[in-house]
């Protein structure tokens, strides 16, 4: 853990992987660096790298100050890999605002690494939020004082969302709109977009984003969204099959071309309601017997790997004899 009280003087030699990317992003920004590349998680299908600009990265941590009302001197808690723009945000929000910052190494709990401690800004992804909790870590010694817990990357357990006596906001955004665009609360059905955001629909209901930080362009999602009155919006779910499961957003596809390869049973890959996991990633296998597959990392990352093997009987169909899903999920979750 590293407490730096300003990012504006020489950094001390980095000793992990994560401390040279923090420092370097540091460094190249306070160099006048004009524009970052990052890659998307991939939640309209594969990732792809996208070049955003400084002025963009900018504009979005002005939106977060005047938002949060982020002062100098506060300090903000950053236990987020810098190479995405969720990290990469935590850091631009400090050299702005000339915040004091606290480096954890990316894990599931960072506060065991942290002594009692103010942190006013702090951007955790669910299943970190959701293994602080159980820790049983005393809240109030951290975040007291806080102006805002910010989860984001995935969406936020119904189990997470209660009154914690300080400020926790569920976000909403994406690389393409630099972050964060909207937010809500614990007892808020409705996200909340941030001032000077528009947002629309296309023919397919999705969500279409303009702001400054996204150079005033429309940005086409694939959330299917209900539009409310002040710049608010339900967000209903995907358009895509893309499993979004504790931050990590997974291609099915990816995932059931490895399993296709072991056997001839008909099988896909999902995303179950999952406490812990958000949408826990599962594979459904057409068969009344049960079976095991041996998956290895190089096959397919850690994460990759189905938390769960479901085995039923017979899929529901659809009128082209494709497998349908969607029913043959909600009818096993209907059977539970």
């Amino acid at each position: 853990m590293l407490h730096l009280t300003t990012l504006f003087l020489d950094f001390p030699i980095a000793e992990t992987e994560f401390e040279r990317q923090v420092f370097g992003f540091c460094q190249a920004w306070r160099a006048g660096q004009t524009e970052f590349t990052f890659h998307t998680s991939g939640s309209t299908g594969e990732p792809k790298t996208i070049v955003i600009s400084r002025e963009r990265m900018y504009l979005s941590a002005q939106m977060t100050g005047d938002w949060l009302k982020l002062e100098k001197g506060d300090v903000a808690l950053l236990s987020l890999p810098p190479t995405y723009i969720a990290g990469a945000m935590v850091l631009v929000r400090a050299l702005v605002h000339e915040l004091a910052l606290i480096l954890v190494e990316p894990c599931q709990n960072p506060l065991i690494q942290i002594p009692p401690t103010d942190i006013h800004l702090a951007s955790f992804v669910p299943t970190q939020w959701a293994t602080i909790l159980d820790s049983g870590v005393q809240l109030s010694d951290y975040f007291q004082c806080t102006k805002g817990v910010l989860l984001g990357g995935a969406s936020v357990p119904e189990s997470l969302r209660k009154e914690y006596g300080f400020p926790v906001y569920e976000t909403y955004g994406m690389t393409e709109t630099v972050s964060h665009i909207a937010f809500r609360t614990w007892n808020q059905t409705d996200f909340q977009t941030l001032p000077g955001v528009q947002i629309a629909q296309n023919d397919m209901d999705c969500l279409l984003i303009c702001a400054a930080v996204t150079e005033n362009k429309w940005i086409e999602t694939r959330d299917v969204v209900q539009l409310k009155e002040h710049g608010r919006f339900t967000l209903k779910g995907r358009l895509d099959r893309v499993i979004n499961s504790g931050g990590i957003k997974l291609q099915p596809e990816k995932i059931e071309a490895v399993y296709r390869a072991m056997t001839s049973l008909p099988l896909f890959a999902a995303g179950i309601s999952d406490a812990f996991w958000g949408s826990k990633l599962v594979l459904f296998v057409e068969t009344a017997e049960t079976v095991t597959f041996n998956v290895t990392e190089d096959l397919l990352d850690s994460y990759e790997i189905p938390k769960e093997i479901i085995c039923l009987p017979t899929f529901i169909k659809t009128a082209s004899a494709k497998i349908d899903t969607a029913k043959t999920v909600a009818l096993y979750l209907n059977s539970l």
